[in-house]
């Protein structure tokens, strides 16, 4: 089960980390600044380069998850679950129809599982002969 949860959370980073990226990079080939975000925190901050920076900062935390860096995949996964809560739950967003609160549903729900996969990459890799 541990091996099953650790493989959908890299496939669940590895998925979000690429929409990430291109969800980045298509704002940024677009030349709009519609992305701009007027709230206090992110005065003046461009959220297209975020997206694309969160998406290289996940796919980076994949990619070393195999490596002694993995303790920074399961900080980025914890990164992911807590801003997907914190946004579409703790905050002033509204959902337009059942079917988006469903799908924001389901996507916390496969953070948290990646999140809880992740945790089991932290432990002591042991050599088998």
């Amino acid at each position: 089960m541990g091996f099953l949860l650790r493989v959908f959370a890299c496939l669940f980073g590895l998925a979000l980390s690429l929409f990430l990226i291109g969800l980045g990079i298509v704002a940024w080939m677009s030349g709009s600044n519609s992305f701009a975000v007027g709230t206090r925190f992110w005065e003046g901050v461009m959220l297209k380069w975020i997206i694309l920076m969160v998406g290289i900062v996940g796919l980076a935390s994949v990619l070393l998850a195999a490596s002694r860096l993995r303790w920074i995949f399961p900080l980025w996964c914890l990164f992911v679950l807590v801003i997907l809560v914190r946004g579409f739950f703790l905050s002033s967003y509204k959902f337009d129809g059942a079917n988006e609160f469903q799908l924001a549903l389901w996507l916390t729900l496969g953070a948290m599982i990646a999140f809880l996969g992740s945790l089991g990459m932290l432990g002591r890799r042991t050599v088998r002969r």
